[in-house]
C-alpha cells in the first residue's frame, strides 16, 4: 500500500476537527487534542553543523575512537565524503544524565556525510571499555524530554519521499533499559498541510507509520 493511502487516516484525525470557518489553524487543532506535556521538561534540539569548534574536547576524541572521520585533517573545509572529525559533520550530545558523555552519547551526523542522503543519529554505550552501538536512526533529534530514569525521551524526524513529496514523521522513543524503543507518532506533515496526531487515534496511526519507518529501513 502506498504511503499516502495510509496517510489518509492521519490526514483525516488532523482536518475533521476543523471549524466550519475552515479559519482554524490545523497545527494548533492538533495539539490541542494531544497529550498534555509539560513544557520545562522540553529541550528543543536545532543542529545546524555551523561551528568549526567542539564545545567539548572529549567529542573530537570520540569520533577519533569511532574511526568515522579525518583524524588527519585539522581544516573544518567541507569534503562530504573525506569528512573531518569536526562540528561541520557531527555532534554529540549526552544520552543520560547519569552517564558521562564519553561512556553514552548520541550522535548526529550531517545529511550526505560519507555519501549518505540523509542525516542520521547514532546511539552508543560503553561496554567492557569499547564503544557499543545499541540504536541507529535515519533521522533528526528535534527534541529531547525529561525522564524519570535518567534517559531523556527522544523526538525523532524522519523524513520519506513518497512519489515526489516529501512526508515528516515526529516520532516519540523512549528507553527500554538497553536501548530505545518506539513509542508513537506525535507530528505528520507534508508541503503545505499536517500538525499534530490526535490522542484518541494515535495508536492506530502510530502502528502504521512504524510500518513505513521499517520498510524504509529507517532503523538499523
Amino acid at each position: 500500500m502506498k504511503l499516502l493511502i495510509r496517510l489518509t487516516i492521519s490526514l483525516l484525525i488532523i482536518f475533521v476537527s476543523c471549524t466550519n470557518d475552515g479559519k482554524k489553524n490545523i497545527k494548533e487543532d492538533g495539539l490541542a487534542n494531544s497529550e498534555e506535556i509539560d513544557s520545562s521538561k522540553i529541550e528543543v534540539v536545532e543542529t545546524l553543523f555551523d561551528k568549526d569548534t567542539f564545545d567539548l574536547s572529549v567529542k573530537k576524541d570520540l569520533l577519533k575512537e569511532l574511526q568515522i572521520c579525518n583524524i588527519e585533517s585539522k581544516k573544518a573545509e567541507i569534503d562530504y565524503k573525506n569528512p573531518t572529525c569536526s562540528p561541520r559533520f557531527f555532534e554529540l550530545f549526552q544520552l543520560s544524565e547519569k552517564i558521562e558523555l564519553k561512556n553514552a552519547f548520541l550522535l548526529q551526523i550531517k545529511a550526505r556525510t560519507n555519501g549518505f542522503p540523509l542525516r542520521r543519529l547514532i546511539v552508543f554505550e560503553r561496554d567492557k571499555g569499547v564503544l557499543v552501538k545499541t540504536n541507529g536512526f535515519v533521522a533528526n533529534l528535534i527534541e529531547k524530554r525529561k525522564s524519570p530514569n535518567g534517559y531523556d525521551d527522544l523526538v525523532l524526524r524522519f523524513n520519506h519521499l513518497d512519489q515526489g513529496e516529501n512526508v515528516f514523521f515526529n516520532c516519540l522513543f523512549k528507553w527500554s533499559g538497553k536501548k530505545y524503543e518506539y513509542h508513537s507518532v506525535e507530528v505528520i506533515e507534508g508541503p503545505g498541510w499536517g500538525g499534530a496526531v490526535k490522542q484518541e487515534l494515535k495508536d492506530s496511526v502510530s502502528v502504521e507509520v512504524l510500518k513505513d519507518i521499517r520498510n524504509n529501513k529507517m532503523l538499523f
